[in-house]
């Protein structure tokens, strides 16, 4: 069995930054605070103004124009039809009898997000970008006030340029920004040795989108180097999360239990996956495409084996990281970038706002070309598919095939990306090893030296 590290808290950081400043705010307080008392909660505000203020010029600013942006593209030039489908699961929950209609391709709980623009005195495709906003918004300025090495003021910024390369058309036209920022939330928490809050966030992902429950093995073992034990206790957790998705529906519309998981059963291998793009471009007379499950959709002899290896090798991948990661091969975060990556690279389904998923760890690290380049292509089928529809020369046919071009592209610069990343990510956490070319040879001599001594001593 492997032995767990057990890991100690950094100090407090300092005043002073890496330029020399010294009004930069401090992110993590030396000493709890009181709850109740006032002057607590003074200092705390003052805090968090403190860092909106350190924040504002290369963060706050243009996270707002990013947002101007995309609330204008997603509810002013094109009208998501994502976001009128939550207008409509809303409108639906609050009928009467309340409660007894959930989305079907979404777990419950996702409909308090649907809610939420309903409480804003505006058109509702615009009350969900504010309030997609105020989730991205939180999300950038979370990094700088962490007080963990790496997450900072410059990780905000280059989470901004991510998502302004290849989000910027769903950033506010789908609600991915929050189970995302959920997502990064228990990473941030478990780096600062919060594992109740870690797993609190990851529980919360995993109500509004599911995927962060690729995170709990993450975490467990995480949790296990932290503090020496086993965390038992968070198989609790994990049973708790399950059973608030099927017990919400089971109090109010029994027959939507399963809704999440049917739907995914029975949903066709959609044209953004791996799976689609290369049974696309493999054999390009034996497939034939469909509109269903709000996706364009492959359908041939092989796109079904494909999907299952696709599947069944991102499983093992995700079994290699954990164990390197058990074997401190890899940091935690390192670890949760990689799961992430392999759930999405092989899933059946990859829509482009699943990048988002992983933007906000990219940032965590310096700007990679082949995941900004990813970014850009990850926005070519909005502009191809504007394109195409002024063009009636367009057959249906060259524009799915164009489409798989464009997302094969995308998903082998991810999946390089990934590679050459982990492998400088490995180098250097790889635990030091000592110098074979003179340990052995300092063995021998110790063994020798024990062996004259044994001679010299020996009766007769």
């Amino acid at each position: 069995m492997i032995p767990p590290v057990v890991s100690q808290r950094t100090s407090t950081p300092a005043l002073v930054g890496a330029g020399g400043r010294a009004d930069k705010p401090v992110g993590v307080a030396g000493r709890a605070a009181d709850p109740v008392d006032p002057g607590a909660w003074r200092d705390g505000l003052n805090r968090r103004l403190g860092s909106v203020r350190y924040q504002w010029r290369l963060v706050v600013v243009p996270g707002l124009v990013l947002w101007v942006v995309a609330a204008y593209v997603g509810a002013g030039a094109f009208h998501s039809a994502d976001v009128a489908e939550y207008q409509q699961y809303a409108h639906a929950a609050l009928a009467s009898p309340l409660l007894h209609r959930f989305p079907n391709e979404y777990p419950a709980p996702a409909l308090a997000v649907f809610l939420l623009p309903l409480l804003l005195p505006l058109a509702y495709p615009w009350a969900f970008a504010v309030v997609a906003g105020i989730a991205l918004l939180v999300l950038l300025l979370s990094y700088e006030t962490s007080g963990v090495p790496g997450m900072d003021r410059e990780a905000a910024r280059r989470l901004i340029v991510y998502l302004a390369l290849g989000a910027v058309m769903v950033l506010t036209a789908r609600y991915d920004i929050f189970a995302a920022a959920a997502a990064f939330w228990s990473v941030r928490a478990a780096r600062q040795d919060r594992w109740s809050g870690a797993w609190t966030w990851s529980a919360v992902g995993f109500l509004l989108k599911v995927f962060p429950i690729a995170l709990w093995p993450v975490l467990l073992i995480g949790e296990w180097r932290a503090t020496g034990r086993v965390p038992l206790r968070r198989l609790w957790w994990m049973a708790g999360s399950m059973a608030v998705i099927v017990v919400l529906p089971a109090l109010f519309a029994p027959s939507a239990i399963a809704n999440v998981a049917h739907y995914y059963l029975h949903r066709p291998v959609e044209i953004g996956s791996l799976p689609a793009s290369l049974s696309v471009l493999a054999d390009r007379h034996g497939w034939h495409f469909n509109s269903a499950f709000h996706s364009l959709n492959i359908v041939s002899p092989i796109t079904g084996f494909l999907a299952t290896t696709f599947e069944l090798c991102a499983a093992v991948g995700c079994g290699w990281v954990w164990w390197a990661q058990a074997k401190n091969r890899i940091p935690l975060e390192a670890a949760c970038l990689t799961t992430l990556t392999l759930v999405v690279l092989g899933n059946k389904v990859l829509s482009v706002q699943y990048l988002i998923w992983l933007m906000p760890l990219w940032a965590l690290y310096r700007v990679r070309i082949s995941w900004a380049l990813a970014s850009v292509v990850n926005m070519f089928p909005f502009s191809f598919s504007v394109a195409a529809s002024r063009l009636a020369s367009v057959h249906p046919r060259q524009y799915v095939t164009t489409v798989a071009l464009i997302s094969v592209t995308r998903d082998l610069l991810i999946a390089v990306g990934t590679v050459l990343w982990l492998r400088h990510i490995r180098a250097a956490h790889e635990p030091q090893r000592p110098d074979k070319t003179w340990a052995p040879a300092e063995g021998r001599n110790r063994q020798a030296g024990v062996r004259s001594v044994a001679r010299s001593t020996a009766p007769g």
